[in-house]
């Protein structure tokens, strides 16, 4: 894969070439991700209702897009890992007492959708977020250590009774302009308590 992406130039035709491109092989599936990644607007990974990934070429001036000694960390990291393409439901079923299971999904809230609508193929519905909220409790209640970062709104942590609750602030950076980009807020939901984190009640 590094060998494929050393190839790939920093270059906007190149980049609209890759963008339409529908890899077969999981070497140019894995190089591809990474160029776009790395030369897309704000390195953001976004695709139409038809599931074609639609990000513009980024104003970088010379992106690192072949960092081989980060790849080759990373690759080693993964030796023995068993990485699933699933549904969350899917992915957790065989965890168990002393396991950790993170769960980050998109930010979606009750009554706005968060204006995100148009950006899925397959839209996190809100029965998607009831659902996780679940899966968490039941994790939490055999003995898993689970931690769900999320929208910080009432509808998303009224799910999560039992749950210690924190507020984390960010700079948001998605934003295509400037000015409309400020700091926001998520909720940090844990089944046991965080050290050196002030506990909000639920």
């Amino acid at each position: 894969m590094i060998h494929t992406l050393r190839r790939y130039p920093h270059d906007q035709t190149f980049f609209e070439r890759i963008r339409r491109r529908k890899p077969r092989t999981p070497t140019t599936v894995a190089a591809r991700f990474i160029y776009l990644n790395k030369t897309a607007f704000n390195g953001l990974y976004r695709v139409n209702l038809k599931g074609e990934f639609n990000v513009p070429f980024g104003r970088y001036v010379n992106p690192s897009i072949c960092q081989e000694d980060r790849l080759r960390a990373a690759a080693s990291a993964l030796v023995g890992a068993d990485l699933r393409c699933a549904d969350f439901e899917t992915a957790v079923a065989d965890a168990g007492p002393g396991d950790f299971v993170y769960l980050d999904p998109p930010y979606i809230t009750g009554h706005t959708n968060n204006g995100f609508l148009k950006y899925n193929a397959h839209l996190f519905s809100w029965n998607d977020q009831e659902r996780l909220s679940c899966v968490a409790s039941k994790l939490k209640d055999i003995g898993v250590s689970v931690l769900v970062t999320n929208a910080d709104h009432p509808a998303v942590t009224d799910l999560y009774e039992g749950f210690f609750r924190y507020r984390a602030q960010r700079r948001s950076l998605i934003g295509g302009v400037g000015s409309v980009r400020d700091n926001v807020y998520e909720t940090i939901l844990s089944s046991y308590p965080l050290a050196g984190m002030e506990v909000h009640e639920l």
